[in-house]
């Protein structure tokens, strides 16, 4: 949730289908108004609760990338837009591979949701549609030439505190400095070794997941309540 103290509105990025738990959220703090609500990506391990929410709250459509290629009404957001919540600045950030149309949310250059492109200790895996060397040339590109770019001081907040090569992780934030020194994906000095990363020693790919990547575009169909 990112909040603004001025307005008393809020975006709610990358939301769970349980959408009850998330409205509840927005109300202890504040009472929060949603206004907003975007996902980082076409998820393939959870259902989202986007759609839940705007038709909830009679929003005008989920934000997400304009390539997502989602069967139902999204607000196209395109790399290095700028989205301004009162007080508060967001900029987009186009961050392909783990999927085509991942997307980081840069807020006032100081947080970073990251989604599933890194993780603490980790980042996303490329296994997940399309061809996973090209997605794993991708990926390395969105990190070291985008994500890596930043300041080391800007604080990272993933989608997942599980990484898979770190299934213990508990920490629910970092900075781009700490994974910069301490995440292994991003020790690999060119994209062969990189791809050799990506493509040894992964858990097994999410249960159903290409199905309920097609629930997340709207090509299969499901009650939105």
């Amino acid at each position: 949730m990112i909040g603004s103290k001025e307005t008393r509105e809020c975006i709610i990025v990358d939301p769970l289908l349980d959408i009850d738990f998330v409205i509840d959220e927005a109300k202890i703090e504040s009472s929060y108004k949603i206004v907003s609500v975007i996902d980082t990506h076409t998820h393939a391990d959870h259902i989202s609760g986007a759609r839940n929410l705007v038709k909830r709250f009679n929003l005008q459509g989920v934000g997400m990338y304009a390539n997502s290629g989602s069967k139902f009404k999204t607000i196209p957001m395109t790399d290095g837009q700028i989205l301004r919540l009162g007080d508060i600045e967001l900029r987009f950030i186009h961050t392909p591979g783990h999927t085509t149309d991942h997307m980081c949310v840069l807020v006032d250059n100081s947080k970073l949701l990251t989604g599933d492109t890194i993780l603490i200790g980790d980042v996303g895996r490329i296994d997940l549609g399309g061809d996973p060397r090209k997605n794993s040339d991708i990926l390395y590109e969105s990190l070291h030439n985008k994500l890596l770019t930043l300041d080391d001081n800007v604080e990272i907040f993933p989608l997942h505190i599980g990484a898979a090569h770190h299934l213990g992780e508990t920490n629910t934030s970092s900075t781009i400095g700490k994974e910069r020194t301490k995440n292994l994906a991003l020790k690999p000095k060119n994209k062969e070794e990189f791809f050799k990363y990506m493509t040894e020693d992964w858990p097994p790919k999410p249960p159903d997941y290409q199905n309920i990547i097609k629930v997340n575009r709207g090509e299969t169909s499901i009650e939105i309540i």
